[in-house]
C-alpha cells in the first residue's frame, strides 16, 4: 500500500487551468492521540496533491517534486468525514511551481492553508 493509498485520497482533478479539488477521507490513521486530525496529514496530503496536479500541467518527460510546504492549522477538527482541497496555482514556471490549498471541512470552515513549492525536473536526472 503506498502513502496515497494508506491516506486515502480521492483522485484529485482540475477544475481550470488554475485549480483544482481533491478530498482525503478521514479515519483511524489520520487522528493525533486526542482524537483530532494530525498536522502531519494534512501537509502530506497537499505534497501529494500538488505533486500529481503539476505532473498534468508538465506533461511526460518532466515531474514535480516537492521542495518547501508550510502551512498554518487555523482550525482543529475531529478526525472524521473527508476534508476537501481547493488548490490553486499561484506560480507556474519552467523550473518551479507554487501551489496554495484551502482545506475545507464537511462544514466549510477553513481548516489549514497550505502552500507547497515544487521543483520542476527532468525525468533523465
Amino acid at each position: 500500500m503506498n502513502l496515497i493509498e494508506s491516506l486515502q485520497i480521492d483522485v484529485p482533478r482540475m477544475t481550470s487551468d488554475t485549480t483544482c479539488i481533491a478530498k482525503m477521507n478521514l479515519n483511524e490513521f489520520h487522528k493525533q492521540p486526542q482524537g483530532y486530525l494530525n498536522g502531519g496529514a494534512t501537509l502530506a496530503f497537499a505534497e501529494i496533491i500538488a505533486g500529481m496536479m503539476s505532473n498534468e500541467l508538465v506533461g511526460s518527460h518532466k515531474f514535480g517534486v516537492g521542495q518547501s510546504v508550510t502551512a498554518n492549522h487555523l482550525r482543529p477538527v475531529r478526525c472524521e468525514g473527508t476534508l476537501t482541497a481547493l488548490g490553486t496555482l499561484l506560480v507556474k514556471g519552467k523550473t518551479s511551481h507554487v501551489w496554495r490549498f484551502d482545506m475545507i471541512d464537511d462544514v466549510q470552515r477553513l481548516i489549514s492553508q497550505v502552500t507547497v513549492t515544487l521543483a520542476i525536473v527532468d525525468f533523465d536526472r
